[in-house]
C-alpha cells in the first residue's frame, strides 16, 4: 500500500500558529495513529500571493492525498488554482459558500472544511465596542487588510452598521508590518475612542505588534489569542477548536471519505473575552452587560463596572 501524505499550507508564520498546527496534528493521530501519515508543510509568512500559488503547486507535485488549507480565503483560493481533483480542507473562513457552493451539508467538488465565522462577525464586535463605549457617539479606527477578498463591500457593511450607531469609521487598509504601524500613527491624528481590527490571518500573525500599537485605546479582535496577547477585548469562536476539526476531516478523507460526503462545519460557541489586567491598567470600565458574558472576568474588576439602564 503507497504511504499516505497529507499537504499542510499556510498563508502565514509557523511561529504565529504553533499551537493552531499542534492542534491539527494531534487530531489527526487520533484517527491514523502517529508516524502513519507524513504531513509536507509550507508556510508562506508574509510573502506576495504568488509565493502562497507556488507552495499550493508544489504540495500538488507532491502527490499528496489531501491538502489542508489554512489561513483563511487567500489560501483557498490559491489550492483550488493548483487542483480541481486532489481533496482540499479549509480553516476557518469566511462565507464558505463562495468556494463550496450553496449546499454546504454535500460541498460542490473538491473542498469541504470548517466556517469559521470570522469576517461575518465584525459587525457585531462593532457593536459590542459600542456597549463598551456606552453607546456615545464615537470614532473607530477600522483596521483591514486590503488583500483580503472583498473587503471593500466588507467596508461598506461595518460602515451602514456604525451609522445605526452613530459612529464615524475610520478605515485604514494595510498589507505588512510597516503600514500596520503606520496606520496606528495615522489613527491617532483622529482621536480615536476605540479600534476595530477586522478578522484576518495577517493580524493574528502579527498579535503582538497590533497590540501592541493600540495600546491605550480600547479595541476589539477576532481571536481570544489577541486579548491572550495583551489586547482588551476578542469576541470568535475558538481557532483551535476549528483546527482540531481539520484533523478529524483529514482522518476521515484518508479513511475514504469524499469532501461532498463531509459538510462545512460551523462553530456552536462564540467567546468575548477580557483582558482584566489591560482593563484596570487603561481600559475603560466595563459595563456590567460585558462582565456577565465575557471569561475572564474577575471580582477585583467590580469597583471598576457601570450598569445601564
Amino acid at each position: 500500500m503507497a504511504t499516505r501524505k497529507v499537504g499542510f499550507l499556510h498563508n502565514r508564520s509557523k511561529a504565529s500558529f504553533q499551537m493552531h498546527y499542534a492542534a491539527f496534528v494531534s487530531r489527526l493521530h487520533d484517527f491514523v495513529g502517529e508516524d502513519e501519515v507524513p504531513i509536507i508543510e509550507r508556510w508562506a509568512g508574509d510573502e506576495p500571493k504568488e509565493t502562497l500559488e507556488q507552495h499550493a503547486k508544489d504540495l500538488v507535485k507532491q502527490n499528496v492525498d489531501v491538502i489542508v488549507a489554512a489561513g483563511g480565503p487567500q489560501t483557498v483560493i490559491a489550492v483550488q488554482g493548483a487542483t480541481t481533483k486532489i481533496p482540499i480542507v479549509f480553516t476557518p473562513v469566511t462565507h464558505p459558500a463562495t468556494f463550496v457552493g450553496k449546499n454546504l451539508d454535500h460541498p460542490n467538488a473538491n473542498l469541504t472544511g470548517i466556517a469559521g465565522m470570522t469576517s461575518e462577525l465584525d459587525v457585531t464586535r462593532l457593536q459590542l465596542l459600542g456597549e463598551l463605549l456606552g453607546g456615545k457617539a464615537a470614532t473607530i479606527g477600522v483596521l483591514s487588510n486590503k488583500n483580503r477578498p472583498h473587503f471593500e463591500q466588507h467596508l461598506k457593511t461595518l460602515d451602514a452598521e456604525a451609522s445605526k450607531q452613530h459612529m464615524k469609521l475610520v478605515p485604514m487598509n494595510v498589507e505588512n508590518l510597516e503600514q500596520i504601524e503606520q496606520a496606528f500613527k495615522s489613527f491617532a491624528n483622529n482621536k480615536p475612542d476605540g479600534y476595530l481590527v477586522t478578522a484576518d490571518s495577517l493580524f493574528n500573525d502579527l498579535r503582538r505588534n497590533v497590540v501592541g500599537f493600540a495600546k491605550g485605546v480600547p479595541a476589539i479582535y477576532q481571536w481570544r489569542e489577541f486579548a491572550e496577547a495583551g489586547g482588551l477585548m476578542s469576541f470568535g469562536a475558538n481557532i483551535i477548536e476549528a483546527y482540531r476539526r481539520v484533523g478529524e476531516y483529514v482522518g476521515h478523507i484518508l479513511d475514504g471519505a469524499t469532501p461532498g460526503e463531509l459538510p462545512v462545519s460551523f462553530p456552536d460557541k462564540f467567546e468575548l473575552v477580557i483582558n482584566l489586567r489591560v482593563a484596570q491598567a487603561d481600559g475603560p470600565a466595563i459595563p456590567a452587560s460585558l462582565l456577565t458574558r465575557a471569561e475572564f472576568v474577575h471580582t477585583r474588576l467590580r469597583s471598576r463596572m457601570r450598569s445601564h439602564r
